[in-house]
């Protein structure tokens, strides 16, 4: 070997070495198992409302301000029986008043964050705020 491929050779070797040691001088955090995450109070959860319409024909509606968008697709995050979050992908329709149409994806009755909030993901556990659910109480 002349002494260029050596100097490449060891040079590869050295950047392969500090690819699986690391660069940093930080540790692995380990995962905590078995320690239950603390329910994230949601002020906004409503449900899918369905209303008629033309003919007595009957629509699906969910508030414009619950959607997430990533690119093209539109989504909403749905509070799963076991009160955790689903991001589920729909297809929707025309606005109105606030609302959107949605034409696939949900079912009536269905629980979505009502409002979308960044901080709020698929799979955290959710509960009603006290203040929303006074609010359902008292109408």
């Amino acid at each position: 070997m002349n002494l260029d491929r050596k100097k490449r050779l060891l040079l590869l070797t050295a950047v392969i070495s500090l690819l699986f040691v690391g660069c940093g001088n930080e540790e692995l955090k380990p995962v905590k198992s078995g320690q239950q995450e603390q329910p994230v109070a949601v002020e906004s959860i409503v449900p899918v409302r369905a209303v008629d319409e033309f003919e007595g024909k009957k629509v699906l509606l969910v508030p414009k301000s619950a959607l997430v968008h990533k690119g093209e697709l539109t989504g909403i995050l749905v509070v799963e029986a076991n009160n955790r979050l689903s991001l589920r992908w729909i297809r929707t329709g025309r606005s109105t008043n606030g609302d959107l149409v949605v034409l696939g994806g949900l079912d009536k009755g269905e629980f979505v964050v009502g409002i979308y909030n960044p901080a709020l993901h698929e799979g955290v556990t959710v509960k009603k705020s006290p203040r929303v659910t006074k609010e359902v109480q008292s109408k």
